[in-house]
């Protein structure tokens, strides 16, 4: 205790205090002041009084908040205290910047992760600017009004998830209308040793500056080199893609375009074609009419190639364009399909997107872009109508032409990167430099047709894949084809066949072509969910009505290693016409209820054949976050266009037209052999569509076109059906 009260004797000797005084202006801040900063957070969250920051010795050199200490437990209160150093922060200026010091910590205040912490040399510079931050509850804008913005970008301020946690300084927004990122900055006193500190920081931040710059001559090299290798060693260039001047005022003359919805309110077509980026044309949101609006071109002439380019509206952040359909007519009135571009198109604002060469069969004078977004209605910055480009360049590369659009790209980044970014860290620089040099080697990986390492390494996953077998992966057909690029990879392990390795596994993900279940096998059939958990179909005697209760079984039962009840399983009955039954040991049919319906004998169980059909899951906008590799395996077995599925609780069973893959019970479902009693005989001669055909009867002389279990007469002769 004794040094501690050393230690602030000393720190006291360091700076000179008086009263407060509430800075008006950035330019308020100098070099060698002190301050002292309140947030405004907890008074307008939790109407208390605002806390200040301080430099927390005690808990890892990290910067906290005086409203920690009056929940963290293991900490006594801690009152605001203009006059203590720990909450005392000064402003040190070097080169044009200001960094921020603990006077507390006699060290730097850096962000490090979400949080803030003191270190001898600082990496991230201060500004204080104006906060955007309304009134909220107790809180009033004018009282804290600035922000301090780390890098010119990220803003400190307070956050409060849990007792342990209040106080802790983050840096995880940069909006500046963000209620805990508003201070209300005191001056209260002078530095004596600011000439020593500013020393300090020069020394320190002289070779930061030489060490940057290195970064930044790397990525200026990096993106020349890489412009050289476009344009001098692939040859690339453009021919074609001039814009077509269009016009939207004089509808009888050439060239005009204009929409069957537009918006009244803003966003006209004039702001379509300009060159601003700030104006925009928007189809009607104020209650559209039409079910699809579109942009339409009466050229007044004869088109038969073309292109077109879009960029999306500045200041959006949804309904944008998600599909585009060309159309082409001749009349006016009569379209034609001409192209699709439904994946790809740009969904954040002011980026522009670029259409491939568009070449009809025949010319058309009109052309018509039906557009629509998440809603029938949508906007864009900028239109353009072009000739169709034609791309000149050293014919090896053609064929990865995707690629040098990829560079391009980089490149672009890179360029901007650095315009806009003077004095980022210099692992920012070089992560761009990396970002097109990764490209570059990647297309000359793939132009030099010489073994790749990783494609060799990468061809065992491909190899896993196929190695899944089973009812719903793919069958006979698609596994030769894989097989056959997978041994065509192995022979000639480039970077190019990696490429066509990857793009056939997911043909063989997708594929439609499935195995279907085997003519009186046992298998489990288990509703499965995109998080991976899953719950088998079982039944069990209802006792108070009679018959059998349907229920699911949850899969912790056999990651327990417990063994599943018999009534899990179910034998498979080929009917030999595209559709499948599924019987239970007690010769009754699984079958799918009426919808809506409570699950008992008479709903999940039938005396009668349901006559299923199996297909692959399907891929639908219900997936949510599922991927194609996530329904790999999975089947729906529906009849008469209805599928059966589950509902969470396990005791009803509902269908429904349209299947779904979600985190709740679903029509996702996996077939898979029972191996409970692994070579048991199933119990069951299986009888065919083909057999009851040709008659088969009980022993009453009845005719019964779909027998259970019990003793027939077919084709004469009495037999057991087990």
């Amino acid at each position: 205790m004794k040094k501690f009260t050393l230690f602030v004797m000393m720190l006291l000797a360091c700076t000179v205090t008086f009263a407060q005084t509430a800075i008006t202006s950035p330019e308020d801040i100098q070099s060698g002041k002190t301050y002292f900063l309140q947030n405004g957070q907890f008074k307008g969250y939790y109407e208390m009084e605002s806390a200040s920051i301080y430099f927390s010795e005690v808990y890892g050199d990290r910067i906290c908040s005086t409203y920690f200490s009056q929940k963290a437990e293991g900490f006594e209160k801690l009152a605001d205290d203009p006059n203590d150093p720990m909450q005392q922060f000064a402003f040190i200026e070097f080169d044009g910047k200001f960094y921020m010091y603990s006077i507390g910590a006699q060290k730097f205040v850096d962000r490090q992760g979400k949080g803030f912490y003191v270190m001898d040399v600082p990496e991230n510079f201060v500004k204080i600017e104006q906060s955007t931050c309304q009134d909220y509850g107790t809180f009033r804008a004018a009282d804290f009004p600035w922000n301090i913005k780390f890098d010119g970008k990220y803003l400190m301020g307070m956050y409060y998830s849990s007792d342990l946690e209040a106080g802790y300084m983050t840096n995880s927004t940069t909006s500046t209308d963000s209620r805990p990122g508003t201070w209300q900055i005191y001056e209260v006193g002078e530095m004596d040793n600011i000439d020593e500190v500013e020393a300090r920081l020069a020394e320190a931040l002289a070779g930061q500056k030489d060490v940057v710059a290195l970064a930044k001559d790397s990525l200026m090299y990096t993106y020349e080199a890489a412009e050289e290798f476009i344009y001098d060693v692939i040859n690339y260039k453009v021919e074609g893609g001039e814009p077509i001047e269009l016009q939207c005022n004089d509808a009888t003359a050439d060239y005009y375009i204009y929409c069957n919805e537009p918006e009244q309110t803003e966003g006209s077509m004039e702001g379509l074609l300009d060159d601003d980026a700030t104006t925009y044309f928007h189809s009607c949101w104020n209650g559209p009419v039409e079910p699809v609006h579109w942009l339409q071109i009466d050229l007044g002439t004869e088109i038969q190639e073309f292109m077109f380019t879009y960029t999306t509206r500045h200041n959006a952040g949804a309904n944008f364009p998600k599909y585009i359909e060309v159309t082409g007519s001749n009349d006016g009135y009569y379209f034609e399909t001409l192209a699709i571009f439904d994946e790809g198109l740009p969904q954040g604002k002011g980026l522009t997107w670029k259409s491939s060469n568009i070449t009809t069969e025949k010319p058309y004078k009109h052309l018509r872009f039906n557009i629509s977004s998440d809603k029938v209605f949508w906007h864009m910055a900028k239109f353009e109508l072009k000739n169709a480009e034609n791309i000149i360049m050293e014919e090896e590369y053609r064929p990865f032409l995707k690629y040098i659009y990829e560079l391009m790209d980089a490149v672009e980044a890179g360029k901007e990167f650095l315009d806009n970014n003077p004095d980022e860290k210099p692992e920012e620089y070089y992560a761009q430099a990396d970002a097109i040099n990764e490209i570059v080697d990647f297309i000359k990986k793939l132009v030099s047709g010489e073994p790749d390492e990783e494609t060799v390494a990468f061809i065992p996953q491909a190899e896993e894949l196929l190695s899944i077998e089973g009812v719903g992966y793919p069958a006979a057909e698609p596994r030769a084809a894989l097989q056959a690029i997978i041994d065509a990879t192995k022979a000639n392990p480039t970077t190019k066949a990696r490429l066509d390795l990857e793009e056939a596994m997911q043909d063989y993900i997708m594929s439609e072509d499935i195995t279907a279940p085997t003519d009186g096998q046992k298998y489990t059939l288990t509703f499965t969910f995109s998080g991976g958990r899953r719950n088998f179909i079982s039944y069990e005697p209802n006792i108070e009505e009679g018959g059998y209760k349907f229920y699911t079984l949850n899969d912790t039962c056999t990651a327990k290693g417990l063994p599943l009840p018999k009534s899990a399983a179910f034998t498979c009955i080929d009917n030999g016409d595209g559709t499948y039954d599924f019987m239970t040991e007690d010769k009754l049919y699984l079958t799918t209820p009426p919808n809506g319906s409570t699950s008992g004998s008479e709903v999940g169980f039938s005396e009668c054949q349901t006559y299923f059909t199996f297909s692959k899951m399907p891929f639908n906008d219900n997936c949510l976050n599922a991927t194609y590799k996530d329904l790999f395996g999975l089947v729906v077995i529906s009849n008469a266009g209805y599928c059966m599925t589950s509902v969470q609780s396990g005791e009803s069973i509902y269908i429904d037209e349209v299947p779904y893959f979600q985190p709740v019970w679903s029509s996702a479902m996996a077939i898979e052999l029972w191996t409970g009693d692994s070579g048991e005989d199933t119990g069951i001669e299986v009888i065919t569509t083909n057999n009851a055909a040709e008659g088969i009867y009980d022993l009453q002389g009845r005719k019964v076109e779909n027998p259970a279990g019990g003793i027939y007469i077919i084709n004469g002769k009495k037999v057991l059906v087990k």
